[in-house]
């Protein structure tokens, strides 16, 4: 099982897409960036079990234990409406080519803004919130570019 997977407190899907609800997910060029950016979050008080940085690979792992044919189907109708799988998408697509990711665990706004300013500072080439009511698109996606 994927280290993200075990990490999420939540379900890491919805409705067979990719959406950890109220985690913010962040995409850096390379793992020491995404450590250093967790290293932050530490000192301004996230806990260990709040923040966590992985390499791509752990990515690449956690899709491939998300398949099946409900998974599919949903995901393939996630992408004709450009919604979440767009994005999940996108993130494999860097995690390939080396990119490392950064989740946060948000459950109210106020941290989610905490985070963001940490995580902000440190240049993501993308960047996200699940909310209950949709993605809030931080940075480097389709939305915000």
């Amino acid at each position: 099982m994927s280290t993200l997977k075990e990490f999420f407190k939540e379900s890491d899907t919805q409705l067979g897409v990719f959406y950890p609800k109220h985690y913010l997910i962040a995409v850096f060029p390379d793992f020491k960036t995404a450590q250093e950016a967790v290293a932050r979050l530490r000192l301004t008080g996230f806990a260990e079990d709040e923040a966590i940085a992985v390499a791509g690979a752990d990515v690449l792992e956690l899709t491939k234990e998300e398949t099946g044919p409900g998974s599919f189907l949903m995901q393939a109708v996630s992408r004709f409406f450009a919604t979440e799988q767009v994005t999940h998408d996108s993130d494999v697509h860097l995690a390939e080519r080396g990119a490392a990711f950064v989740a946060v665990h948000c459950p109210v706004a106020k941290t989610k803004d905490e985070a963001w300013k940490v995580i902000e500072a440190q240049g993501p080439l993308a960047a996200r919130y699940y909310a209950n009511d949709g993605i809030e698109h931080l940075a480097g996606d389709f939305d915000t570019n």
